[in-house]
């Protein structure tokens, strides 16, 4: 999910739990998760340490082929447990939480107390994580709160076509079923006596489910709501104001150590992640994100973003941003469809058309001036100076945290995404699929759909 709720402007949607926490609580504007995908992005919301650090970042290889964590990393709820916190990965509370980690290290055998709302509330002091799959594909489109497509108005760069505003407001519609759900937790809490005694932190994992956001380091994959809830009889930190917002730049490592912070918990030095809120943080003058392996795509791209600029290197692309996606999210999103279609027919804009020409190397963007990301500036003389600080702050920064996503994969590594890729590509004439594979007959059935849109 990306900042998509009443409280940072979006007006389509109905999220009035969520924004009642903002409005009592403070709202954080410049937030990035460390990957734009589920897995890698939780393994350093886990530990507070880059996942390329850990050499924990391909997405989609089984447990076996993980790295254990090394010695002297413990992991956020363990470090609680330590410090006498019962800790809790919840199951369907009020409809809410999975139960899921999605790490990408091999996990320790005992990390969570419990699964059970019940069971962790009945404990003092306590931690609760709740993983809710809504906003993520496919979309349930279950909230009491509809979204009108015809009000929907896609990026420059989407195909402007009622399948593309149907498919976003589907979308939006599951940010409305958040809400729905967070309004949920929070009766909870109150029905339990605990409203007054807990904080509340939300916020996701990485951004929209869309084409050219999730798995991409452009802002719609890497920035991320976040919202911190502080009871009145606590104590909150020096720089917490009640009904305030903040554009300080803060990573997705930041919220573990500010977690341990709100926890009395002294943060280890071995951790990345910095307290935000203390009286003596220190802010980020850059937030670096990475993503590495996605299923059947070898990619691997790194973005280094200050407040007005980001610097992205693309050291493996494969191809175009409609090219390289994951064979199901060709067979299932709707906007790969379109871009084909339209680009087959000639339909489609500078911003669109750049869509399916493949990515360049290196890309620069004034955030400012071009909020969606549109215009690369890297061969602009202008902006030499600040492509060439950025470029050497990326490479600073692999330096001293010891980025592994350059050393090369294992053999087994290798084989394993190349197998994957063999079973889950669209593409048959390579990888031999039959049209009786289910995500060849998605594809199709999709596809036709789109193509038929264009015969009315």
């Amino acid at each position: 999910m990306s900042p998509d709720l009443g409280c940072y402007g979006n007006q389509l949607v109905n999220t009035p739990n969520i924004d009642s926490l903002a409005s009592e609580g403070m709202r954080f504007e410049n937030v990035f998760t460390t990957g734009p995908a589920c897995s890698p992005s939780r393994t350093a919301l886990a530990t507070g340490v880059y996942q390329t650090t850990l050499g924990a970042f391909h997405m989609r290889y089984p447990e076996e082929l993980m790295p254990d964590l090394p010695d002297h990393v413990r992991l956020l709820p363990q470090l609680l447990s330590d410090a006498g916190y019962a800790t809790g990965n919840l199951k369907d509370v009020r409809g809410a939480g999975m139960g899921k980690d999605d790490w990408l290290f091999k996990s320790p055998e005992k990390v969570w107390d419990t699964h059970d709302w019940s069971e962790l509330v009945s404990q003092q002091p306590f931690y609760g994580v709740i993983n809710m799959k809504e906003s993520h594909r496919a979309f349930a489109r279950s909230s009491k709160a509809k979204v009108d497509a015809s009000k929907v108005v896609v990026p420059p760069y989407y195909p402007d076509h009622e399948i593309s505003r149907d498919d976003w407001a589907g979308y939006l519609e599951d940010v409305n079923r958040a809400d729905e759900l967070v309004g949920g937790i929070l009766q909870q809490l109150e029905e339990d006596g605990l409203r007054e005694s807990t904080i509340v932190v939300f916020l996701s994992d990485h951004g929209r489910p869309m084409m050219r956001a999730k798995n991409w380091l452009y802002d719609s994959g890497t920035q991320v709501p976040l919202v911190i809830w502080y009871p009145d009889s606590f104590d909150a930190p020096a720089r917490f104001r009640k009904g305030g917002s903040s554009d300080q730049l803060i990573s997705g490592v930041d919220l573990v150590a500010e977690t341990l912070r709100m926890a009395g918990v002294e943060i280890p030095g071995w951790m990345q992640g910095r307290s935000f809120l203390s009286s003596d943080a220190v802010d980020r003058d850059y937030v670096v994100t990475a993503v590495d392996r996605i299923g059947n795509i070898d990619s691997r791209s790194r973005a280094i973003r200050s407040k007005r600029y980001k610097y992205i290197e693309n050291s493996k692309q494969p191809g175009s941003v409609n090219d390289c996606a994951t064979a199901y999210r060709r067979a299932m999103h709707p906007t790969h469809h379109l871009l084909d279609v339209m680009g087959e027919r000639g339909l489609l804009n500078d911003a669109q058309e750049r869509l399916v020409r493949k990515i360049d190397a290196e890309e620069l963007y004034d955030l400012e001036k071009d909020p969606f990301e549109t215009t690369n500036l890297i061969d602009e003389i202008a902006y030499a100076d600040v492509a060439d600080e950025m470029r050497r702050q990326l490479a600073s920064w692999k330096i001293e945290t010891s980025d592994q996503g350059f050393e090369p994969d294992s053999p087994a590594v290798v084989d394993y995404f190349t197998n994957y890729g063999k079973k889950s590509s669209k593409d048959l004439k390579k990888y031999g699929a039959t049209s009786s594979d289910k995500l060849t007959t998605q594809y199709l059935k999709l596809r036709a759909k789109v193509e038929s849109s264009f015969e009315k």
